[in-house]
């Protein structure tokens, strides 16, 4: 099977479309095939998804051997076309000049992690937060979940006139994100405090455009949930398989029928998948209805 007409048969046929007015935003989320690591080996087969942060849609993938490639390379190969001029969250893996910079220069909008991979410029803006007055401020409600009690705080500020080493000039950065998480673990009695940093080239206006940089902070850390769909619904780091032609037309596969399965209005996808194996006909009247047969 030819796995690149496969994968661009199913996200043009399924796929999502852009609109440069109202623009969307997306998060990388990349994600190892564990059934594919070889005895003595440490890494894999892995995939990089591009996935919508309002519905999970996967927007476009791609594919990478853990052990001989990267997952930067792999999403900056990915970040071409209609999708550089849409809105980007991204781990701070990505965060680099290289991976920024085309964003910026096309149009589109980035907000980056920023952890210790650049330790002067976390440091810089570690500095700016404390210097500067945060433009907007806001504190989510409690949340409550797995035994454990979260609280989030967020502020953001303006940068634009802090020092960036030459070589993010280009970046056009100018709004710092900070995230400060408070959370109480139940059962231990623990509290434990973590503080989070992001840069984005998004000019904050109001308070309606930080709310929107906050809300999409809160997306992207959600956004990694796509994958319980494909772990523990279809199951795919139970396969066992070292043929990378199979893992990779094995995840296309599951793409696709993540895709066919938004489509139904059961939101519970394990009672969905549960129900079309006791009853095959359901199955097929579903797909019939959907026009997929």
């Amino acid at each position: 099977m030819d796995r690149g007409a496969f994968g661009r048969l199913i996200l043009g046929h399924y796929g999502i479309e852009l609109s440069e007015k109202e623009k969307s935003w997306f998060a990388f989320d990349g994600k190892e095939l564990k059934g594919s690591i070889l005895p003595n080996d440490k890494r894999g087969e892995a995939v990089v998804l591009i996935v919508r942060h309002e519905d999970k849609q996967v927007y476009r993938t791609g594919f990478f051997n853990g052990s001989k490639d990267s997952e930067v390379t792999t999403a900056r190969n990915m970040l071409e076309g209609a999708i550089l001029k849409q809105k980007l969250s991204m781990d701070p893996l990505h965060f680099k000049p290289d991976t920024l910079i085309p964003v910026h220069q096309a149009g589109g909008l980035f907000l980056a992690g920023l952890k210790g991979n650049q330790p002067e410029l976390r440091a810089e803006m570690e500095f700016c937060s404390k210097q500067l007055s945060p433009c907007y401020r806001h504190e989510a409600k409690p949340e409550k979940g797995h035994g454990r009690i979260e609280q989030r705080a967020y502020s953001c500020f303006d940068v634009k006139g802090a020092y960036f080493d030459k070589r993010w000039d280009r970046a056009g950065f100018k709004t710092l994100v900070k995230v400060e998480r408070q959370r109480f673990v139940c059962n231990r009695q623990t509290k434990s405090v973590q503080v989070s940093y992001f840069l984005s080239n998004m000019d904050v206006q109001n308070g309606q455009g930080a709310m929107e940089l906050f809300q999409a902070v809160r997306q992207h850390w959600q956004v990694e949930s796509a994958n319980y769909d494909r772990d523990c619904i279809l199951k795919e780091d139970m396969l066992r398989c070292i043929d990378q032609k199979a893992n990779q037309t094995m995840a296309l596969c599951r793409t696709l029928a993540i895709k066919l399965l938004h489509r139904s209005e059961i939101k519970n996808r394990c009672e969905l998948m549960d129900m079309f194996a006791d009853d095959f006909k359901a199955c097929l009247a579903f797909l019939k209805s959907i026009n997929f047969l």
